[in-house]
């Protein structure tokens, strides 16, 4: 109870200090190496157990409260951001100043989630006074890295080591208790044709062609199921090129009086839990159908489009490669569930009202799917709980409201107290 009635009651310009050094501290993804560095250094201060970076480069901070002999509780937050171009942000907010004007706090990662994360960090030295008579665990404070390019990739290797019984992502919820998340997925689907010049008219195949009736068979048939805080699965096309050598032009990228011999077209899908890789897939392939059908009737030259998820790659600062299908599974945590009871009783202790809340993009928590994936005798359970709100994350002058950062700091206080209660 005495650090639940200090998280209320405490001076709390040592968490605004540390959101505005971490955002004044430029941190792009695969350049986190400076900003982890400095979370060590901080961790040390405040008292932490131990202190240090993992293979991938993820800050990764322990505190044992009491005799450390019972749950262990992951605070996660991810350190990296995307770019900004500072000729576009008020010149009196930009990116770096990490600025307070009208008790907010301005800057690249304000919301997403630089402030969250010092407001997870911050709790921790906190959570070491708790009475060890009624409390004893372990509770790590993780900062990934890369997380705007792989969500969850980075924290399987932490959730790997660590092996949590709990886990609490810390992105944008607006303080309230989020128990899902839709998951990612971005198909790649390669239309081929016949290259030809184009005054032959209509006697070729036409990738373009062929990939407008795939957008309108997309639109018109495809149906998703509903999910209860989640909603539908989305289907969006996010662009449509023709690469180098498929089509005329000088630089073979199109013009030049010539149809394309192939066009790539791209769509986002939110998945929903309990779709997989392969299902997505197949889900693309089966609502495609009818254009192929009707492709081959027309075409007796017809190709089969080359279905498949984009790839991403990248080196972490610590020269680790990754490069993977751009896949996160979705995840979801029942209203039933020890961490949600267990969380919202902690809320309320610190009067916070418990709003059962859903992520609509997506988050590291994906990383955990991933983990029971690999120890399913594992029990790990996983929430998000964090300050702002989604539609400021990647935005031209982010913010986040100091309120909600206050609100945020004495809710992980609150809902840490409860997971470690013995």
């Amino acid at each position: 109870m005495k650090a639940l009635l200090e998280a209320k009651n405490r001076d709390f310009s040592n968490v605004v200090r540390l959101a505005q050094e971490l955002i004044q501290n430029k941190s792009l993804s695969g350049q986190e190496k400076l900003i982890v560095e400095s979370c060590i250094r901080e961790a040390v201060k405040l008292g932490f157990d131990d202190a240090y970076c993992d293979k991938m480069g993820n800050f990764i901070g322990k505190i044992v409260v009491g005799d450390g002999q019972g749950k262990r509780v992951v605070l996660s937050g991810h350190l990296d951001t995307v770019h900004a171009e500072p000729s576009k942000w008020n010149p009196e907010t930009g990116p770096f100043s990490a600025a307070i004007r009208d008790q907010k706090l301005y800057g690249l990662g304000a919301s997403d989630m630089k402030g969250a994360f010092a407001a997870m960090f911050s709790s921790g030295a906190l959570l070491k006074s708790l009475d060890p008579k009624e409390h004893a665990g372990e509770v790590y404070i993780v900062g990934t890295v890369v997380e705007e390019l792989f969500e969850g990739v980075c924290f399987l290797e932490a959730l790997k080591s660590i092996r949590p019984d709990y886990v609490v992502i810390g992105e944008a919820s607006e303080c309230r208790l989020n128990i899902a998340q839709r998951g990612r997925g971005e198909i790649l689907i390669s239309v081929l044709g016949q290259g030809k010049h184009a005054s032959g008219g209509r006697s070729t195949v036409n990738p373009i062609e062929q990939v407008a009736f795939i957008i309108e068979a997309f639109h018109v048939w495809y149906r998703s199921e509903a999910v209860a805080l989640l909603g539908k699965r989305n289907i969006v096309p996010t662009d449509i090129k023709i690469p180098v050598g498929g089509g005329g032009g000088l630089d073979g990228r199109g013009g030049n009086s010539t149809v394309p011999n192939e066009v790539e077209l791209t769509y986002d899908v939110r998945t929903l839990p309990g779709d997989s890789e392969e299902s997505i897939i197949k889900m693309v392939r089966d609502n495609m159908e009818p254009v192929l059908t009707h492709g081959k009737r027309l075409y007796p030259t017809f190709q089969e489009p080359v279905i498949e998820y984009a790839k991403d790659e990248c080196v972490t600062y610590t020269g680790v490669p990754i490069k993977q299908n751009k896949f996160a599974p979705a995840w979801q945590t029942s209203e039933d569930d020890e961490i949600v009871v267990r969380a919202k009783r902690g809320l309320e202790k610190v009067e916070i009202p418990a709003q059962i809340g859903a992520y609509s993009f997506c988050t590291d928590g994906s990383a955990v799917v991933r983990y029971r994936e690999l120890y399913p005798d594992a029990k790990c359970q996983v929430i998000g709980f964090g300050p702002s709100q989604e539609s400021l994350a990647h935005t031209t002058n982010e913010y986040v409201e100091i309120d909600q950062l206050k609100k945020a700091f004495n809710g992980y206080v609150g809902i840490v107290s409860e997971l470690l209660k013995k």
